[in-house]
């Protein structure tokens, strides 16, 4: 099986984490909630676009219209970076203010390895659904004067050279509801267009606007991947940083609702496998999670609250894509053929094989132990044949009884977001488990195979049903006394 993996070079410091999902607006929120069962799901007006135009003698009901949608909507209030003013917040769609949002939480928020511990929430027996939320704004950022002062340099990032410091987005959809805004507007009965609705349209709008809004000047990418695309970001983020390329990295992911594209009625052949899995299925969902990446011995000095030891990705047979993987190296994947891994139930096998032998790969970049990993999280609605092929990869290489993680009950499918959020979570469980047994020593060195092996592990696992894996293997700062749980609801089981 194809397989690629990085360099083995010292592990990188993760030094801010940031979080936007229906759960809330900070990890620590989207972990309780994880544990708790809740499942925040609401039905709210999306309109079709921020900044429409006034109606007019030109325009057609269906050209800005907002469409009540069921689904994990973000309903907090967006906390932009505070020098954006009113004004240029009127030109941000909605997956740019998720971003810059969850940019924000991961530039300013207190390092989770020097945070008072919160201990673990008692699962629930079932989830519980969340009472619906009356505000017809959800996630509308409160407007602040146009004279805010700029903000101090974020801690993560202090000192590093705005030139230095690079910028990896994942996203699916973003800019799919100003595209269609455009072109309903490109009708026989043409009416008006906003000028803000063009660059909005692009799908690199929100990883540009972390860059011009943030003032960095170094290297900008948007992915899309496919379903790993926010472990992606992180991925070639990480990349970056080891090669000396950047002195820090702002990677993540992102994706909204939208009017255009509102979830698909719940019902038929996918709802009758869903009840008969006994899991509830993942609702459709909105956010972005952001990760600072520094290099260990760059200009910025932040605590790390996590560093990731190793990236690797692995193809399942027939799948793969042309490009440059993850980790930087020319991909070796044979050529994607049409289907892909994923296109069915009797490829299920081969796309879990694919995710086992990223998570050895992982391993094996980092010198360390399967045993040595205390959690895994992965991407994918568990009730889906990706989930299923996720959590058959994670048994082949640690053992079914590995705690095991999903957000997507929580925070619904949220497609670019998926990736990232499961890393946010990674990160967050390692602030709140006890390292596993060190790695035995190697008697021919007469040493410990590795100094830091007391350290826990996490696994993030992404898999993309066109035959595509994506692992990376995470270490924690130092423990606290609090453990994860070895059971939880919908998405996260031992």
């Amino acid at each position: 099986m194809p397989t690629q993996d990085t360099t083995r070079t010292s592990p990188v410091p993760v030094t801010g984490v940031g979080v936007v999902s229906a759960a809330g607006t900070s990890v620590a929120a989207l972990y309780e909630a994880l544990l708790a069962g809740a499942r925040p799901v609401t039905v709210r007006d999306v309109p079709l676009v921020a900044g429409a135009i006034p109606a007019g003698p030109n325009r057609r009901p269906d050209q800005d219209s907002a469409h009540a949608v069921e689904a994990a909507h973000v309903t907090a209030p967006l906390t932009l970076p505070p020098h954006i003013d009113a004004r240029a917040r009127r030109t941000i769609g909605r997956d740019t203010g998720l971003l810059l949002s969850a940019a924000q939480a991961a530039l300013t928020s207190t390092p989770a390895a020097t945070a008072t511990p919160v201990a673990p929430v008692t699962p629930a027996a079932e989830p519980d659904q969340a009472p619906p939320a009356t505000s017809s704004r959800a996630g509308a950022a409160e407007p602040v004067p146009a004279s805010s002062p700029p903000p101090a340099p974020p801690v993560p990032l202090r000192g590093a050279d705005p030139a230095r410091i690079g910028v990896f987005a994942g996203t699916l959809h973003a800019g799919r509801s100003e595209y269609v805004a455009i072109h309903n507007r490109a009708g026989a009965d043409a009416g008006p267009v906003n000028p803000v609705w063009g660059p909005q349209s692009s799908y690199n709008a929100p990883g540009a606007a972390l860059s011009i809004h943030l003032g960095l000047r170094g290297p900008n990418l948007t992915l899309t991947s496919g379903a790993a695309v926010g472990l992606d970001a992180i991925a070639l983020g990480v990349q970056h940083v080891r090669t000396g390329r950047c002195d820090a990295v702002i990677a993540g992911g992102v994706d909204s609702l939208s009017a255009a594209c509102p979830p698909p009625a719940a019902g038929g052949a996918a709802a009758d496998a869903t009840a008969a899995s006994g899991l509830a299925e993942a609702p459709a969902g909105e956010g972005a999670a952001v990760v600072v990446l520094t290099a260990p011995d760059g200009p910025a000095h932040a605590p790390a609250v996590a560093h990731v030891c190793a990236t690797a990705r692995a193809y399942a047979a027939g799948g793969g894509a042309a490009g440059e993987p993850s980790g930087g190296r020319a991909d070796t994947g044979p050529a994607n053929t049409g289907a892909g891994a994923g296109a069915g139930a009797g490829a299920v096998p081969d796309l879990a094989e694919a995710g086992a032998e990223a998570a050895r790969a992982a391993l094996r970049d980092a010198g360390r132990a399967a045993h040595e990993v205390a959690v895994a999280v992965t991407t994918a609605d568990p009730h889906t044949p990706t989930g299923a092929a996720e959590r058959a990869a994670i048994a082949a290489v640690f053992g079914p009884a590995l705690p095991h993680l999903t957000a997507a009950g929580t925070t619904g499918t949220t497609g670019g977001a998926d990736g990232a959020l499961a890393f946010a979570l990674a990160v967050e469980a390692l602030t709140r488990t006890t390292p596993p047994p060190p790695t035995p020593p190697d008697p021919n060195a007469g040493t410990d195979l590795n100094p830091n092996s007391a350290a826990p592990l996490a696994l993030c696992l992404g898999l993309d049903p066109d035959g595509a894996a994506t692992a990376l293997l995470l270490s924690g700062p130092t423990p606290t006394p609090t453990s994860i749980p070895t059971t939880t609801p919908t998405g996260a089981t031992r």
